[in-house]
């Protein structure tokens, strides 16, 4: 997903949850309270990766998706 965003020149901030327990608390918190993990929590999955955009939260479903919501949410410039 990085990879979709730099290369269209769309400003992040990547978060790794692995650098550090209070980010990974964080993502926890994220994860065991939106309703849309309820789906990721039901199978045990994790739900990453995911996207946040303002307040939604969006689970990651490879490139395309990638691509399909910079469009939605004209992140382009």
């Amino acid at each position: 997903m990085k990879e979709v965003l730099s290369e269209n020149n769309i400003k992040y901030a990547y978060v790794d949850v692995c650098e550090g327990v209070g980010k990974l608390k964080m993502f926890l918190t994220l994860r065991d309270t939106r309703e849309e993990f309820a789906q990721v929590r039901q199978e045990h999955r994790v739900g990453i990766p995911c996207l946040v955009i303002d307040d939604d939260v969006i689970l990651m479903q490879g490139a395309d998706h990638m691509r399909q919501l910079i469009d939605e949410y004209q992140l382009k410039d």
